[in-house]
């Protein structure tokens, strides 16, 4: 059976990236439903070519897959090791769908991220992001909403705080609680 992202295979499976130029295969992994054809920043990317993309097994339980996962990656071996072709980091096996961390764990988690800020991004950078979803761009590029999606928007949005930009065209400044208002006047108030 051929299995894409539009018909993706039922239950847990393992599947295998193969190269372009000998067919052998580059990264094993394990995943249910459309996870063979997605992939998230920072991990091992997936072929241009989805014909590149085979599933080894299906329809298995997530600890069958895993340790199939696991033995494929024995199998082939890995490049960081000496071992093998495979470009995967783990030994597999350690994945898990569903994991519910403990109150301890999430505050650990917290206090690990505390304290580091993201690089301050340049004019130039800025500039980009912003010509970038300007106009045309926008998805919301001339889209006319019906009185009953204002509507909604306008309750979904009612209490929560706004924006610089939103401030100064209401003229409505916030106090430090956000439970009072207060008045400014400004030449771009209503």
């Amino acid at each position: 059976m051929i299995f894409t992202s539009v018909n993706p295979p039922d239950g847990y499976y393992v599947y295998a990236y193969l190269r372009a130029s000998d067919y052998s295969p580059y990264y094993i992994g394990k995943g249910k439903d459309t996870r063979a054809w997605k992939k998230a920043r920072g991990e091992i990317g997936k072929p241009k070519n989805d014909t590149y993309i085979v599933i080894l097994e299906h329809n298995l339980t997530e600890i069958g897959a895993l340790a199939i996962e696991r033995r494929m990656i024995a199998w082939y071996g890995r490049i960081d090791l000496g071992t093998g072709i495979l470009r995967n980091k783990t030994d597999g096996g350690d994945g898990g769908n569903g994991i519910k961390l403990t109150i301890e764990q999430r505050s650990k988690i917290s206090q690990k991220k505390k304290g580091k800020k993201m690089k301050p991004r340049s004019p130039e950078h800025c500039d980009k992001l912003s010509a970038s979803k300007s106009g045309k761009n926008n998805p919301n590029y001339g889209k006319i909403y019906l009185p009953e999606e204002r509507l909604k928007l306008s309750l979904a949005h009612k209490g929560k705080p706004q924006t610089k930009s939103g401030l100064t065209r209401t003229g409505l400044k916030r106090g430090p609680y956000k439970k009072r208002s207060i008045l400014i006047l400004t030449e771009n108030a209503p």
